[in-house]
């Protein structure tokens, strides 16, 4: 499926992980913010670690100190934070995937099952990959 970040924020696009094929500096955050979305960003450009990872989403997602730095607590943290329509932009994930291709996987099926739970949970995905791992583009 090829559809527009436009029809993301319309909310004419299911919920789901899509890559992005626009520019590399357009402001989603900022737009989606303007729309009356809550937009999470996540840069893991530079993580060495699932530790540092961990980190990396705690702090960019304001997430308490108790947090679990782990797959069902990543899980659980999106439940909390999806109850309005969310928009995760992630920078990083091929990186990421360098450092630990097995977990990286599993971090992209939590995020695929919260937007299978979420009412309305879109991942935007910047990075080249492969498009077979996403639910379409944008």
């Amino acid at each position: 499926m090829t559809a527009t970040f436009d029809s993301v924020l319309a909310g004419r696009v299911s919920p789901g992980v899509y890559a992005w094929r626009g520019r590399r500096d357009r402001d989603l955050v900022g737009e989606a913010t303007a729309a009356g979305w809550q937009a999470l960003g996540l840069d893991t450009r530079g993580v060495t670690s699932y530790d540092e990872f961990y980190d990396r989403v705690a702090a960019s997602w304001s997430l308490p100190e108790w947090f679990g730095r782990n797959l069902d607590a990543l899980f659980d943290a999106l439940a909390d934070l999806t109850a309005q329509p969310t928009v995760i932009v992630w920078d990083g994930l091929r990186e990421l995937a360098d450092v630990d291709p097995v977990q990286t996987s599993a971090v992209v099926e939590v995020l695929r099952d919260a937007t299978g739970q979420a009412p309305a949970l879109v991942v935007v995905v910047r990075d080249e990959l492969e498009v077979s791992e996403f639910d379409g583009l944008l």
